[in-house]
């Protein structure tokens, strides 16, 4: 898939890279596993982290990723660099996620509580849309976004498809990039340990001090909640139009382990769960 120049390119352009001239290497990243602060991170040491804050458009999203998009990767002739430095032997470096934390923050981008306003006022959404798509398959008609969707539910629907084609908030981590010689992953857990151990690897500045800065806005707060109540909450499914200050709960392996959301997600997601514990091993 990736032995030619043409595969490549079509990799390429389901899951870009970062890359900038004055970084050693490339920074691989797959939605809800920390691309937020992965990119703050990457865009510090590019010397472009105060433009990107800056940056600021009427629309819906965060900043950030609406100067990734709109300014960053519109770089002329950004692919060919990235596919340029690749086939020079670059560096590439990737942040895992735990495949359970993840599976619950992708089902909880399915629970944003604007929906009910975006559909309201018209707004389109490709997390609405799937939301849209999910609500069909368990009600088997068209129903209002309140309409409530559980864990299982979520865990289900991704069962029945093919994991590496869905929408990308809810797809694999896995790529076949991750096939490319020189690619080092890491697991996210150790995000701040590892960019220690990457920033000495490579020579560059400390970043430790202005760390505050790579923080994600939309990271809602995880509080400790008794195991029993967890998994009940997770067989009903966390409210659309709930209080901001319902405590959602810290998600992961452990409290997963010997349930039926467990043993899902380890069928969904056993290539990305096997990378994960291969890593630092």
């Amino acid at each position: 898939m990736l032995n030619s120049k043409a595969g490549l390119e079509k990799q390429l352009g389901k899951r870009t890279p970062y890359y900038h001239p004055s970084v050693p290497f490339l920074v691989l990243w797959a939605q809800k596993c920390g691309c937020t602060s992965v990119f703050k991170w990457f865009l510090w040491h590019a010397g472009l982290l105060e433009e990107a804050l800056d940056y600021r458009v009427h629309e819906e999203g965060l900043s950030i990723h609406n100067y990734e998009v709109e300014v960053f990767r519109k770089t002329p002739g950004y692919t060919g660099q990235i596919a340029a430095a690749i086939e020079a032997g670059a560096p590439i470096i990737n942040f895992l996620r735990c495949p359970y934390s993840r599976a619950f923050s992708s089902y909880m981008h399915l629970q944003n509580r604007f929906f009910v306003r975006f559909e309201r006022d018209g707004i389109r959404h490709a997390g609405l849309d799937l939301r849209y798509e999910i609500l069909r398959s368990i009600y088997g008609k068209v129903t209002p976004v309140e309409y409530p969707v559980s864990f299982m539910d979520y865990l289900l629907w991704l069962d029945a498809h093919n994991v590496e084609e869905v929408e990308v908030h809810h797809a694999s981590q896995y790529t076949p990039l991750y096939d490319l010689p020189n690619v080092t992953h890491y697991r996210l857990e150790d995000f701040s340990q590892s960019i220690d151990s990457i920033e000495r690897r490579f020579s560059l500045r400390d970043s430790s001090a202005e760390r505050t800065k790579f923080s994600s806005p939309h990271h809602l707060q995880k509080a400790a909640v008794d195991r029993q109540s967890v998994i009940r909450l997770l067989e009903r499914g966390i409210p659309l139009n709930r209080s901001p200050h319902l405590s959602i709960p810290d998600v992961h392996r452990e409290l997963l382990a010997g349930t039926q959301f467990g043993d899902l997600i380890e069928r969904i997601f056993h290539r990305d769960i096997a990378l994960y514990e291969s890593v630092g091993n």
